[in-house]
């Protein structure tokens, strides 16, 4: 994600993964929507908060050209390379030279040798791990500098119906199996209202049975950031871009109160007015 997503956590990061992808995984509902972005925007494609590459196949699919992921944790990448050389289209990307994997902080894209321009840049998920609006800011003005001339963003999270409206207490969220072996995550959040959006305080405690039949406890906590779509709009424009369009689901519904998901459409606009006081 934007940056390590598992950095401080008391266990081990490359077992955090796995059932980060054993939850991730099970997400195929934004394939066709993401394989479709990528067929209107024909190119090189730039995908922020990569993760294990979940969305790298219906991305070459839609004719992307190259890709390159940016991820913060390091184990997400290495499993992100174990997911390429297991598809054939996207090893024979690799082989050439068409997708990269960064490992570094979307809050400092400038900082990184990514290439560019981007037809598309995808942000599914990366906008709750900011710390607030002038992180948000920072991601969105090293996007705009990346973005080509008629490129487009996609800001992707979860929308206004699926914030949590009340604290919710340690309790059981889902039970699977890695190698026929169970695990089970229990999750807690606490929330505040705050000017520019939802702030919530996650944890999570998972159990997984080990090949001897001991479990071992993995806890983790996360501050998480879910803006109002107004305030995300407002920094889209101070970072001289457009909201060109919004939906509330991958089927392009119209986003509302109800709404499972908040996707963006972002184009470059008109120069912020940092831009025009530098």
């Amino acid at each position: 994600m934007s940056s390590d997503i598992f950095a401080g956590q008391p266990t081990d990061p490359e077992l955090l993964a796995e059932l980060y992808d054993l939850e991730h995984d099970a997400v195929v509902d934004d394939a066709p929507f993401v394989r479709e972005m990528a067929h209107r925007a024909p190119g090189a494609v730039l995908d922020l908060g990569c993760g294990s590459g979940r969305l790298f196949a219906p991305l070459a699919e839609g004719g992307a050209t190259r890709i390159v992921g940016v991820d913060g944790s390091a184990a997400l990448l290495r499993r992100a390379e174990l997911r390429i050389a297991a598809d054939a289209r996207l090893a024979g990307m690799v082989a050439a030279g068409a997708i990269d994997l960064v490992h570094g902080d979307v809050r400092a894209l400038g900082g990184l040798a990514l290439g560019g321009p981007f037809s598309l840049v995808l942000a599914v998920g990366v906008v709750p791990h900011m710390d607030g609006p002038e992180d948000a800011l920072r991601v969105l003005s090293g996007v705009r500098r990346l973005l080509a001339a008629s490129g487009r963003l996609v800001l992707d999270d979860i929308g206004p119906g699926e914030m949590p409206v009340r604290d919710l207490p340690l309790s059981v969220d889902w039970r699977r199996s890695i190698g026929g072996r169970e695990v089970v995550r229990r999750s807690s959040l606490i929330s505040r209202v705050a000017p520019e959006g939802l702030r919530v305080a996650f944890s999570t405690m998972v159990d997984a049975t080990q090949a001897d039949g001991t479990i071992a406890r993995l806890p983790a906590s996360y501050r998480l950031w879910y803006p109002f779509p107004d305030a995300l709009a407002a920094q889209v424009s101070r970072a001289g871009m457009t909201v060109e369009m919004s939906y509330g689901s991958h089927d392009l519904e119209p986003l509302g109160p109800e709404s499972e998901r908040r996707i963006f459409l972002v184009t470059h606009g008109s120069a912020s007015a940092v831009d025009r006081e530098r």
